[in-house]
């Protein structure tokens, strides 16, 4: 069902922002399509004589032109560098102490810089393991934290989604139930505040994203926390936001001219 009363060009063009203003622009997303075609087909009819027949048919295609609009085509990527600028000198260092005669000998200059790269290469394995001590910069660690939490790891995750779910799963597993262990475990994934609200069924609860708009990344994993960490006589169902189209009323396309419907339904920036 169209969430446009009139889903045709003619039905829409009559409607005012006014009109259209209660609506999200999930409802008009898709865009209003039209293909009208048409044959004519004009045929020359021939009476059969003794021999041969002949006929001679002369099709005529009418269409109508559409101007489609610019596709916006998004990808997203996660590259992680890590680079080590070491403080130390270490060639200069080892080279200085020794006697003037091995300074010049190629050999033991060769056998210096072998040296100093290995130097160089354990201060980068220093990094590694420091990095990876806290759970907010860790990376070659994640799969160990997953695994002692008994967190299925999924590819489609990046490394901030995953410490998400990591910080999240430690909370649901070690704390006890309350309305605000809720919240926090809520809160890990979204970036952002929530409420927990009752609702009209006894044991059922809303979990409502106000701080940020649109639908968390790895929701999917939020609700197995939430499994976790909830009784199972509790239910929890999930509520979230969107821009309607009163946000956009006083907008300019310059404004919004390089984002997506997406990308509209939770922009942030204040009017």
């Amino acid at each position: 069902m169209h969430a446009i009363p009139n889903p045709t060009w003619e039905g829409v063009i009559s409607y005012t922002w006014a009109d259209l203003n209660l609506h999200q622009w999930e409802c008009f997303r898709t865009a209003l399509f039209e293909t009208i075609t048409e044959q004519a087909v004009v045929g020359v009819k021939i009476d059969a004589s003794n021999a041969e027949m002949i006929v001679f048919t002369e099709m005529q295609p009418i269409g109508v032109l559409i101007l489609q609009s610019p596709v916006i085509m998004q990808t997203q990527s996660e590259m992680i560098t890590n680079i080590v600028v070491s403080e130390v000198d270490y060639f200069s260092d080892m080279l200085k102490r020794l006697p003037l005669y091995e300074r010049k000998s190629s050999t033991i200059r060769e056998v210096i810089k072998s040296y100093d790269r290995e130097f160089r290469n354990t201060e980068q394995q220093l990094e590694v393991v420091e990095r990876n001590q806290l759970i907010d910069t860790a990376i070659e660690s994640l799969p160990i934290f997953e695994r002692d939490l008994g967190i299925r790891n999924r590819a489609s995750l990046n490394y901030q989604q995953r410490r998400e779910q990591i910080i999240s799963r430690n909370i649901a597993n070690f704390s006890q139930t309350t309305e605000e262990v809720i919240k926090q475990v809520a809160s890990a994934y979204s970036n952002g505040e929530v409420d927990i609200n009752k609702t009209n069924v006894p044991g059922i609860y809303e979990i409502k994203f106000i701080g940020t708009k649109g639908i968390p990344d790895n929701i999917e994993g939020l609700k197995e926390s939430i499994e976790i960490v909830a009784p199972g006589h509790l239910q929890f169902d999930y509520a979230f936001s969107f821009n309607a189209w009163e946000f956009l009323r006083n907008r300019k396309w310059g404004e919004v001219s390089s984002m997506t419907w997406n990308d509209l339904q939770i922009w942030n920036e204040v009017s």
